[in-house]
């Protein structure tokens, strides 16, 4: 069983009032439930638009704490929306700047990292489930994804339904 568990919200609005916040606010809670040690990174957190222009300072360290936070993890937990069926930009920058820093400072140990993938889609989820290939995102070694569909169109009550089957999927995550 994995005890350190990442839990990265890749929508690139991190306000706690988004789906995907409260998806990874129930997984999280099912896995601490399970005795998991839990952290959070939300990647809309990050400026990564000044680190692809600027290279600021202030952008490198949200940068290495990721590092860190994905480092210290024994597995991932990703959940993003899907948009032109692809993850935000933002997401896959990111893993792909951390490969690349795991690259050049363990050349050795480059291992990819498991993660569990929850993808919520404006289209009904019956459209992806056979139609993707397996998401890419560096360094990251994925499951077949969770898809929530027409979450635009959802009502609260399914909404709710869906935030407590993430919350059991969080508990029964090996």
């Amino acid at each position: 069983m994995s005890r350190n568990l990442l839990v990265v919200n890749g929508h690139p609005d991190p306000r706690p009032e988004r789906f995907c916040a409260a998806l990874c606010e129930a997984f999280s809670s099912g896995a601490q439930a399970r005795g998991c040690a839990i952290r959070r990174l939300d990647v809309g957190a990050l400026d990564l638009a000044s680190l692809a222009s600027t290279g600021e300072q202030s952008a490198w360290q949200g940068m290495e704490e990721a590092f860190r936070l994905v480092r210290a993890a024994d597995r991932l937990a990703i959940f993003y929306p899907l948009w032109a069926d692809a993850p935000p930009a933002g997401l896959t920058q990111m893993f792909a700047y951390l490969a690349r820093l795991e690259g050049l400072l363990h050349p050795k140990r480059a291992a990819a990292k498991s993660a569990s993938i929850v993808v919520t889609t404006a289209l009904p989820a019956l459209v992806y489930r056979n139609k993707l290939e397996p998401v890419a995102l560096t360094g990251i070694r994925t499951e077949a994804p969770l898809f929530i569909g027409s979450v635009e169109a959802i009502t609260c009550a399914q909404r709710l339904r869906w935030i407590e089957q993430v919350r059991e999927l969080g508990k029964t995550l090996h």
